[in-house]
């Protein structure tokens, strides 16, 4: 009779690092039937907002996977960062959504960053935020199952760890 050995750690992480980078290779969308049923009936999907590209505070640190997907999650956190944005993390329902480094540093959350809703305080950001006049975008609060919609990028000043940033539209969902 043979063994069952539990894997390591490291190859568990190999498992979750094998996994988003052959999803990589693939576009990225996502979303439960409930949330594109929510969706479809609120309006039609949302879409991503080039535009919003403009007011990213140093958009050469984030490599673009997917310019626009749409995934789903739970509110996990929401801090206001010092350059103007709201980091939200969320239990993404598509957990091939996250890496390594979210799993390390931001508690296995996808990152989302709602950018320009904040004062700025971080000099380095400058006027990045200026002339931003795009409606601001309402925050459920933690606990919510929402659909998110924008860029799903990976940020390289984070170790690599895997955002939606710019965030489009968070809408609620059931």
């Amino acid at each position: 009779m043979r063994s069952q050995q539990t894997p390591s750690y490291r190859q568990k992480l190999w498992v979750v690092f094998s996994i988003v980078t052959a999803a990589s290779l693939f576009p990225l969308s996502y979303s439960s039937p409930a949330a594109t049923a929510a969706l479809t009936q609120k309006s039609k999907m949302p879409q991503c907002d080039k535009s919003l590209w403009q007011h990213v505070f140093l958009p050469t640190r984030l490599h673009i996977v997917n310019p626009c997907i749409t995934t789903t999650g739970v509110i996990k956190s929401i801090n206001t960062e010092n350059d103007g944005d709201f980091h939200i993390g969320l239990l993404a329902d598509n957990s091939s959504l996250i890496n390594q480094a979210n799993i390390k540093f931001e508690n296995g959350d996808l990152v989302l960053e709602v950018i320009c809703q904040n004062p700025i305080s971080r000099p380095e950001v400058g006027s990045v935020c200026n002339n931003f006049n795009h409606p601001p975008i309402s925050i459920p609060p933690v606990g919510s199952h929402v659909a998110v919609t924008g860029s799903y990028v990976l940020d390289t000043r984070n170790n690599n760890w895997a955002e939606i940033h710019p965030v489009a539209s968070i809408v609620r969902v059931q």
